[in-house]
């Protein structure tokens, strides 16, 4: 206990008699003990000496009915799943809007990216490779010689292989047609 709650206990005589003796020796040794202690009990002398207000329990009465809380209707038949599900509804128009309003506006399309698709050139070949090709075997086949699968494979199995130059795509040919073990089919489109 600080020495503020000694004070306050001391003078609203809440202190157990051997701790009222022990503080008030502390008063006799501590004049400035002493003069707040004389201060507090000023104070609460004057405050019982003031006269009540004429309508305390009225406006205390006043105040208490606004702090209670409403009672709830009886009648009350709103489940608490219907909240939630309200709440749900909100969350997800508020998603929808931000998807639809916002996200176009701040993601551009990052440098450099292109659907496949689209960088298709002129010169493309189809190729159908064999079910025991890896993919990893493909990529070595295709690398060297320039080739980028910008298709595929469809239903039949067909990847478009698009190259840069007439040049590589003839030279891409010949060495697609050597390839037998890991190519079926190649095909100029």
């Amino acid at each position: 206990m600080d020495r503020d709650d000694k004070i306050l206990n001391y003078v609203q005589d809440r202190l157990p008699p051997q701790d009222r003796q022990a503080f008030e020796a502390d008063m006799s040794a501590d004049a400035a003990l002493s003069s707040e202690v004389a201060v507090m009990q000023s104070v609460r002398g004057a405050l019982r000496a003031e006269q009540k207000h004429d309508n305390s329990d009225a406006v205390w009465d006043r105040l208490s009915a606004s702090i209670t809380p409403m009672p709830k209707p009886a009648n009350d038949n709103r489940s608490p799943l219907a909240q939630i599900l309200r709440y749900a509804a909100v969350a997800t128009i508020a998603v929808m809007a931000w998807q639809v309003a916002v996200v176009p506006r701040i993601s551009g399309v990052p440098d450099g990216f292109a659907p496949a698709t689209e960088g298709a050139g002129a010169f493309v070949l189809q190729v159908k490779f064999s079910d025991a090709a890896r993919f990893g075997e493909i990529g070595a086949l295709l690398g060297p010689l320039g080739g980028t699968i910008s298709d595929g494979p469809t239903a039949l199995g067909l990847v478009r292989v698009s190259f840069t130059s007439q040049t590589s795509l003839q030279e891409a040919l010949v060495a697609l047609n050597t390839r037998s073990d890991i190519v079926e089919l190649v095909v100029e489109q």
